[in-house]
């Protein structure tokens, strides 16, 4: 055992302060993001990701299969509890993201190496450096929020951030025998990157310039191993056989049923998803869709169209959320407002948000940063000119690819169903490559204040962490159960969008919470005429709608949806708005609420629990003075914080 222990000292002492630096603040990051952990489902594509990955199932299009293998590795660390398999599923996401920054801290010692001359003099500034620009990234809006929950995005950075690395290993590589094998590992990277998500292709222009602008005289040597790094990529997008084999077995979750070429060719290419043109700007024509272009194209059209909103409010804005400050939490759709960003500064922000820029007491995702993460960015973008235009121009491209020219191909339509600032997180990474140069400009030009560079990091983090932390927030989960527990034995419940139906997927094949209900998503079985034939093949059932689909559907229906708890139940003739006795049935019997009290409530959770009290208020407006219904609330356990 001592020998063990003297042969690990050792080589921790051979280990140099960089990697060991990487180490430590991946570490820091990997507990900052299981600390805050959602310890369930989360809204939007998490439940469906969470389901498909602990059963093997098919989700949307055009598929996560590597996310999901591993997924699905992390959902078997729960032995069996079903409680415990979306918090596991979770993990995954806060595991990518301290190895994101683990990676990033590398990348941005190997950066400041191509201009700092390497000695001990020197080397404290650049970890410094390194620490300041991966924390700034740990801590900022949008990577934080990926971390914490069952999506794609903080895996694919994870990809992002390893591909460009090893790139830079590859440039600054002395044994050149050896190099090569850095370009073989980038190779199959990127092909395993595409199993997650197709964002990580970004780097590759990036990765492009560092090839050239090291100088390498290896382009024999490099059309000699291209066989075998084209093998690697290929090797590398070998998980997607699993789409078509698994589709193939038909399971409950099958979007797109991928299982013959031609379906899989469709799911891959995402054809049933509107494909948005480069030309022209304005190119949707949905309702309502002329008077969202007037809102911001009145005198120049598509120009002003792209400047002011794609580029201003579709990006700038976002950019600006993790480097400056935000207003609050809640999803903007043009009000000054509602999803602004702000800087924390009254004689800015009075102009933004045509207030004092203090939101309302109460309000949530109300971060000011006083422009310091922007000035310490902005001041390293211009010293990593300065000091090395080559190394400038390759985060610069990275900056960019991922930012306002992936904004220009993406061409938002008018107002999106939610915020999409994840799509942007890689050109966020590129700035906090700059905030880590920035520091390594001060400690340059000021030794005595280079700590003070490390008020940036921690004002991003603690003005983030309250509305960041979602670690004891179940609201979805219960959600999810109290709309299925609002429905009869064998129910078919009809739901509509990603918040109505993903968690309801997540319960259900995670923990078994009634499976018995038949839950299906009206836009994916194929519109209002599926609903009403499955209706018709199955008279005997009761048939339930969740409130999504309650608001768009119930003309058709006259009168006969009768509300019962949290879905709407169809009746064969016109009936009573609510079911006084099942909606009082299913509170006193069925409906159970975790602890709320200091809990992060959302804003997509905020909308769900003021629906749930108008509810009540129905209920509450029905009951007659007969009525003599007993309702009890009854809550899970109160679970301590460590056992969640």
């Amino acid at each position: 055992m001592r020998r063990c222990f003297q042969q690990i000292g050792s080589k921790l002492v051979g280990c140099n302060a960089a990697t060991l630096g990487g180490w430590l603040m991946g570490a820091i990051a990997l507990a900052v993001y299981l600390i805050t952990l959602e310890p369930n489902i989360s809204f939007w594509d998490c439940g469906e990701f969470i389901a498909t990955s602990a059963t093997l199932q098919i989700g949307h299009p055009p598929g996560a299969p590597f996310y999901q293998l591993l997924a699905h590795c992390f959902t078997l660390l729960a032995f069996g509890n079903p409680y415990r398999i979306a918090w596991w599923s979770n993990c995954l996401s806060a595991v990518a993201g301290g190895a994101t920054i683990m990676f990033m801290f590398w990348t941005i010692v190997r950066i400041c190496r191509w201009f700092v001359p390497e000695n001990k003099a020197k080397q404290w500034p650049i970890l410094l450096a390194a620490a300041i620009g991966s924390a700034a990234f740990m801590v900022c809006d949008t990577a934080w929020f990926s971390a914490v929950e069952s999506e794609v995005y903080s895996l694919s950075m994870c990809f992002s951030s390893a591909i460009l690395w090893a790139m830079m290993r590859w440039a600054q590589c002395e044994d050149r025998s050896y190099a090569h094998r850095w370009l073989l590992l980038v190779a199959l990277l990127l092909g395993l990157s595409v199993c997650v998500h197709l964002l990580t292709l970004l780097v590759t222009p990036a990765l492009l310039l560092i090839y050239i602008f090291a100088k390498r005289n290896e382009w024999k040597e490099l059309f000699r191993m291209l066989p075998l790094a084209v093998l690697l990529f290929a090797i590398g997008l070998t998980p997607y056989l699993i789409i078509p084999i698994r589709a193939n077995a038909n399971p409950p979750i099958n979007e797109g049923s991928p299982s013959t070429a031609e379906n899989f060719k469709r799911y891959i290419t995402r054809e049933q998803y509107e494909h948005a043109p480069l030309f022209p700007r304005m190119w949707r024509q949905h309702p309502n869709d002329s008077l969202y272009y007037a809102d911001w194209s009145r005198n120049f059209g598509e120009l002003e169209f792209y400047t002011t909103y794609q580029l201003g409010y579709m990006y700038t804005r976002y950019f600006m959320w993790n480097f400056v400050g935000r207003y609050n939490d809640r999803q903007g759709f043009g009000s000054p407002q509602n999803g602004q960003f702000i800087t924390g500064l009254p004689i800015f922000d009075k102009l933004l948000v045509d207030e004092s820029g203090r939101p309302p007491k109460g309000t949530t995702g109300h971060h000011i940063y006083y422009f310091l993460p922007l000035i310490l960015g902005l001041w390293g973008c211009f010293y990593h000119q300065k000091r090395h235009n080559k190394g400038f121009w390759v985060v610069l491209t990275l900056f960019l690819v991922s930012g306002v020219i992936l904004n220009f191909y993406l061409n938002h339509p008018a107002y999106e169903p939610r915020e999409r600032d994840y799509a942007y997180v890689l050109s966020f990474y590129a700035f906090c490559l700059w905030i880590g140069i920035g520091a390594q400009a001060v400690a340059e030009r000021w030794k005595q204040w280079a700590s003070i560079t490390l008020a940036v990091p921690l004002l991003m983090a603690c003005q983030n962490w309250k509305d960041h932390d979602r670690s004891g927030r179940m609201v979805p989960h219960d959600i999810a159960c109290n709309m299925l527990n609002s429905c009869d034995e064998d129910a078919i419940l009809f739901s509509l969008g990603d918040n109505d139906t993903f968690p309801l997927w997540g319960v259900q094949y995670t923990e078994g919470e009634r499976t018995d209900v038949s839950v299906q998503n009206i836009n994916l079985m194929g519109g209002f005429r599926a609903m009403l034939n499955m209706m018709q093949e199955n008279p005997q059932r009761p048939i339930y709608l969740t409130q999504y689909a309650y608001d768009k559907y119930r003309p058709f229906f006259e009168g006969r949806l009768q509300l019962e708890g949290y879905t709407y139940r169809l009746m064969e003739t016109r009936c009573d708005s609510v079911s006084v006795e099942a909606f009082c049935r299913h509170i006193a019997k069925n409906f159970k609420w975790h602890d709320m009290a200091n809990v992060y409530v959302d804003e997509i959770s905020a909308r769900m629990l003021r629906q749930y009290e108008k509810n009540l208020a129905m209920l509450q407006e029905n009951l007659k003075p007969e009525d003599t219904f007993r309702v009890e609330y009854p809550q899970y356990p109160r679970v301590k914080k460590s056992e969640r």
